[in-house]
């Protein structure tokens, strides 16, 4: 009989030991996989400033043009919304539903309504280099969502333990 008792104690140790390593394991892999999510997600906001911010050359260069060649402007101003058009629908939009949907699945919801803070935010300076607003208007917009970025950063920086 004693030694059935220790068969089922040792076999039972067994069994408790891989379980606590599966759910050790388990953690490790979400928390790897809520750490990839992040990455992506901090990806996809370094380009999307990218496409703002050539946006927003385009403009410059085409208020320069406007005044030093006005016969040309058009055709310029005709190819900055273009090239913006093109930008956003490339890649942007699928990406931007994608990035949501991932950030959604994360644990803490409070990445997925930063995130939109700062989409928003990019989508209200995109309305404003349309509607050729003043640069103290747009830079007051930028500074905005660069203030979001960063706190949304060191956020993700916080979550990922570095």
């Amino acid at each position: 009989m004693k030694e059935a008792y220790y068969i089922i104690l040792g076999w039972s140790l067994g069994v408790i030991s891989m379980l606590v390593s599966k759910w050790i394991q388990a953690k490790e892999d979400e928390q790897k996989k809520e750490i990839d999510i992040i990455s992506d997600n901090l990806k996809f906001l370094f380009s999307t400033k990218q496409v703002y911010n050539n946006f927003r050359t385009d403009k410059l260069v085409y208020e320069k043009m406007r005044n030093e060649y006005p016969e040309r402007s058009s055709e310029l101003e005709t190819k900055m919304y273009e090239n913006f058009d093109k930008n956003l629908k490339e890649d942007f939009f699928p990406q931007l539903m994608f990035q949501s949907f991932q950030l959604k699945r994360l644990k803490d919801k409070s990445f997925w309504k930063d995130f939109q803070k700062i989409m928003s935010g990019y989508e209200e300076l995109g309305q404003v280099i349309m509607a050729q607003e003043k640069e103290e208007i747009i830079s007051s917009i930028n500074s905005k969502i660069m203030n979001l970025k960063k706190k949304y950063i060191e956020k993700c920086q916080i979550k990922s333990n570095i």
